[in-house]
């Protein structure tokens, strides 16, 4: 269920992000509000379940906006591990430490994914752009807060249906009370 949950999520933040987010003015920046849903998969799920999860909104991406294939579900899995990691030695789990580390993670993302990129294609090879880097880690910073909370509501709504074990609203099934 956690997985179909947050899968369908995904897809919408994916077809919501990949149409009408990229009418918004350049100057103003685009939201990856997809990645910050990863971040939150990673820091609130288990490792199984998220690392399924990660990886198949990668592939999507792949599909929805990929230059070269395998880039996305690459980089989301290694966002995944690397923050699987820390949690481990650190308590990320709560609203506060997401955002900072949605940040660092989407600097080092973007290292990454120029470095990947430039090794890929030498002769052609990306634009640094630390306006447009900056510009979107504050887009991230403002949007964070309030994409957490909602992405938080939702993950205490799926433990609280998955320890009762149905749908609020729904009655019981046996009818021998």
């Amino acid at each position: 269920m956690f997985v179909a949950i947050f899968l369908i999520l995904g897809i919408l933040i994916l077809v919501l992000q990949t149409t009408f987010l990229q009418l918004l003015p350049v100057w103003l920046g685009k939201p990856d509000i997809l990645f910050l849903l990863i971040v939150h998969i990673s820091c609130q799920s288990e490792i199984f379940r998220g690392a399924v999860v990660v990886l198949l909104l990668g592939l999507l991406m792949d599909v929805f906006s990929g230059v070269f294939l395998g880039l996305y579900p690459v980089i989301y899995l290694l966002v995944f591990a690397f923050i699987k990691g820390i949690s481990r030695r650190v308590a990320i789990n709560e609203f506060a430490y997401q955002v900072p580390l949605a940040l660092i993670s989407y600097l080092f993302v973007s290292i990454g994914t120029f470095l990947f990129s430039y090794s890929l294609a030498p002769d052609t090879p990306p634009q640094w752009l630390w306006g447009a880097i900056v510009l979107q880690l504050l887009m991230l910073a403002v949007i964070g807060g309030p994409v957490v909370v909602l992405f938080d509501a939702i993950t205490n709504f799926y433990r609280r249906t998955s320890a009762s074990g149905r749908l609020p609203g729904t009655r019981s099934v046996n009818r021998f009370k």
